[in-house]
């Protein structure tokens, strides 16, 4: 049965592959398997990605599991086996408690509830008792009873099938005219492709998107041929909380949802005119062969085609590793796919000299292995345009054999840098700093719309000149001029309040307590790639330019402008090690540094405590909050079980705020160490397996 997650993943994976598996129950099991086996370790991938952006393209967000399972309902029991048997600690029981992937969904119910009664809708996924079908077979005659019931108005989650095609909506609205309205919900406010990418139409919707809808409209069209209207309903990303209630309240449906009509055949106008003519993606420059190809029909034909092979052989592609890898590499084209040397561990970064043009050319040109990429024919370079060290070409040459040493350094560049942002005469000190923020389909707090990022929690070691790591205590925080500092804001004393203004004052009240003027310019803010932690200061500024002290906006203003990117010494080409394979961000750099023997020996020598254990943020069976992910999520799930009054005597926000706070801690002392290990090579004090240019 074709599917909207099957097109879906045709026009945005271009996996034919995947595309199989999801047409055939037994195989797609396999790979639902395979996801959860998985999921640890591409929860790691993405979050290492998501720290430097990708050049070219819209970054995809990978394989869905929930969207599958919208599609294969039938699966879910088949799936919950797989996840009892995944082992979960304390933390992320809670998170799964308090997380709801369907909030949008729930609340768009109750808008279409409270604007046609509750008792005129109906839903046909789950039963009288309200339990979920598992079974298609109901769940479309439900849908059939439904459509034919005049007392209903609303449906909710029915299915429309016509032969071996199956298209499920989220909302059916009859009219009084006897005609249909269809509408599809997203969970983000995120439906259209960026203006600068589509500057000329200013509703372009994301491929992804645009061919679900045309699916639907596909389908409807031929069974039910009274289709007046369908719709995209979104969040309105300029929608805030007024009233305290949770997830929100009646009265701020209204504002949350964004209704926008896409095509409505009553007054006989079609918005988006470039896109819709019958089933077919209107672009005039397009030959009538090529208006075939991207047309809905030419879609469903062929996977038609891919259906009917017996055996699919997978075919390498660019969407093998777009951002991040496919987390079933190995499955197709076997361990090899994720070892160093395969074409899917080539850097697609632009800061490194690696571009998306170039990477895409060469998986379709079918070259599997780095050592086999010819760098000329590929317009790889020594240096990159701005004259900076290319990590990329350095990559295809550590794969060649060509660099036998574990390092490349530049070390006039690494002395540029660190003369610039680090060792001169004007700073004083060096301020390591981490940021933790959250953000959610509805606000969870005041003075942000949906999918805002709120800054709740950050890290900081202050650095000053003529430290010494030697007389550092790193379990209390102090010692050898270097002082931990932290803040992280508590949801059962916050409630809805934003923490943002409280981060920032205790932030500049702990720069006085060591000493340091806040507004002064003798102190650098050290961070691992700014864009995240200058992004998130400047929307401080403007967002809450009307409700901070004036002194606070130009204190962060100014703590803004003091930021230094560590990433810089990795992004010039200023050192490149051959175990990042092609990576740089900061769960790539530290443990690889961390790691190396020669780094090990010496700081065994002058740090009284394991520098390992320090570093670790998986720390056995003790450690709760292990990676980002779980760090964010714990605290929408305390959030959230605080404005629903919920309580657990043996899971306290204090003791998990607490957990939360020990991962930030070694973030920012992760990136204390990287700028020692670099300061220290720059002086000659630690010698490593380099080739020094």
């Amino acid at each position: 049965m074709i599917t909207k997650t099957v097109i879906k993943d045709y026009v945005s994976k271009k996996c034919p592959y995947l595309v199989k598996m999801e047409l055939e129950d037994k195989t797609l099991v396999q790979l639902l398997e395979n996801s959860i086996d998985s999921r640890k370790k591409y929860q790691e991938l993405a979050e290492q990605e998501k720290e430097i952006s990708v050049e070219g393209g819209d970054e995809d967000e990978g394989f869905n599991l929930v969207e599958i399972l919208r599609d294969y309902p039938h699966l879910t029991k088949i799936i919950k086996k797989y996840e009892r048997n995944l082992p979960k600690n304390a933390v992320e029981q809670l998170i799964e408690q308090y997380n709801d992937d369907q909030i949008v969904s729930k609340l768009s119910r109750t808008y279409f509830e409270n604007k046609y009664g509750k008792e005129n809708c109906r839903r046909c996924d789950v039963n009288e008792d309200g339990e979920d079908f598992y079974n298609q077979s109901a769940v479309v005659h439900l849908t059939n009873k439904y459509l034919n019931d005049p007392t209903v108005k609303v449906i909710f989650e029915g299915q429309i099938e016509l032969n071996d095609l199956r298209a499920r909506f989220d909302v059916l609205i009859k009219n009084d005219d006897g005609s249909f309205d269809i509408v599809e919900v997203k969970g983000t406010n995120d439906v259209f492709k960026h203006p600068k990418k589509a500057p000329e139409i200013d509703t372009a919707i994301k491929d992804k998107y645009l061919y679900d809808l045309l699916f639907q409209y596909h389908i409807y069209l031929k069974v039910h041929s009274n289709i007046r209207s369908l719709f995209y309903m979104f969040t309105n990303r300029e929608y805030e909380i007024k009233e305290h209630t949770y997830p929100t309240s009646n009265n701020e449906l209204n504002d949350l949802f964004i209704l926008k009509d896409f095509i409505n055949l009553k007054d006989g106008t079609i918005s988006l005119r470039e896109y819709f003519d019958g089933d077919y993606y209107i672009d005039d420059s397009l030959s009538d062969e090529e208006k075939e190809e991207v047309s809905i029909e030419g879609i469903i034909d062929k996977i038609h085609q891919i259906e009917k092979q017996t055996k699919v052989v997978p075919q390498m592609s660019y969407f093998c590793r777009k951002g991040p890898a496919c987390p079933f590499i190995s499955m197709c084209f076997g361990e090899e796919a994720e070892q160093p040397n395969s074409v899917f561990k080539l850097t697609n970064w632009g800061s490194y000299g690696g571009y998306f043009g170039r990477t895409y050319r060469i998986i379709n040109d079918g070259i599997s292995k780095i050592s086999d990429i010819n760098p000329e024919l590929y317009e790889f370079s020594e240096f990159k345009r701005n004259g900076e060290r290319s990590n990329a070409y350095s990559q295809i040459q550590y794969q060649k054999g060509v660099i036998k040493e574990k390092y490349l350094l530049d070390m006039k560049k690494i002395e540029e840098i660190i003369k610039r942002d680090y060792l001169n005469d004007q700073i004083d000190y060096l301020l390591f700093f981490d940021f933790e923020s959250f953000q959610y389909p509805i606000p969870l707090v005041e003075h942000v719309g949906p999918w805002k990022q709120v800054v709740s929690q950050y890290s900081m070691h202050i650095v000053k000149k003529g430290y010494d790591l030697g007389k550092h205590d790193f379990a209390k925080g102090s010692g050898g001029l270097c002082q931990h500092y932290e803040f992280i804001a508590n949801p059962d004393e916050t409630k809805y309040e934003n923490p943002s203004i409280a981060l920032y004052q205790t932030l500049k009240s702990q720069l006085e307590e060591f000493g340091i003027d806040p507004f002064a310019k003798n102190y650098r803010v050290v961070v691992f790639n700014q864009n995240f932690e200058k992004t998130r200061m400047k929307e401080f500024n403007e967002d809450f330019a009307t409700m901070a002290d004036f002194d606070l906006l130009q204190f962060v203003r100014n703590f803004n402008e003091n930021v230094v990117d560590l990433l810089d010494f990795f992004t010039s080409g200023g050192m490149y090690c051959r175990d990042f394979n092609g990576r740089g961000s900061l769960k790539v750099v530290q443990p690889t540094l961390a790691d190396d023997e020669n780094v090990k020996e010496f700081y065994k020598k002058r740090l009284p405590f394991d520098l390992g254990y320090s570093l670790d943020y998986h720390k056995g069976d003790k450690c709760l909050v292990y990676n980002g992910g779980i760090c964010l999520d714990l605290y929408k799930s305390l959030l959230v079980r605080s404005h629903l009054g919920e309580e657990n005597p043996n899971l306290k926000t204090k003791d998990l705020l607490a957990e939360a706070l020990a991962y930030c801690k070694i973030d920012s002392w992760g990136t204390v160490i990287i700028y020692d290990i670099l300061k220290n090579v720059y002086l000659g004090t630690l010698k490593l397996d380099a080739k020094v240019i």
